[in-house]
């Protein structure tokens, strides 16, 4: 199954998610800024759907934090040459 979910900060993924043979969740999702590719996660089994919906959104979260955190903060630092 594929699912998208919308993440903050113009970051999106495309999730594809497969129930494993003992019920659980697990998959992969390919994380995109503003429509390019950026990155991709992992995520081990979870018990049900929404705990890996939920356990996705977070690390997704977790990542585009990581990734635009310095650079909005160089880009809202005043210049030395003003």
């Amino acid at each position: 199954m594929q699912l998208l979910v919308d993440l903050p900060d113009g970051w999106s993924s495309r999730i594809d998610i497969k129930q494993t043979s003992s019920g659980r969740y697990a998959g992969v999702a390919e994380l995109n800024l503003r429509g390019l590719k950026r990155g991709v996660l992992v995520f081990m089994q979870q018990p049900t759907l929404e705990a890996a919906l939920q356990r996705v959104r977070l690390r997704a979260s977790q990542f585009a934090r990581e990734r635009l955190g310095p650079q909005d903060a160089s880009s809202k630092m005043p210049s030395l040459h003003s």
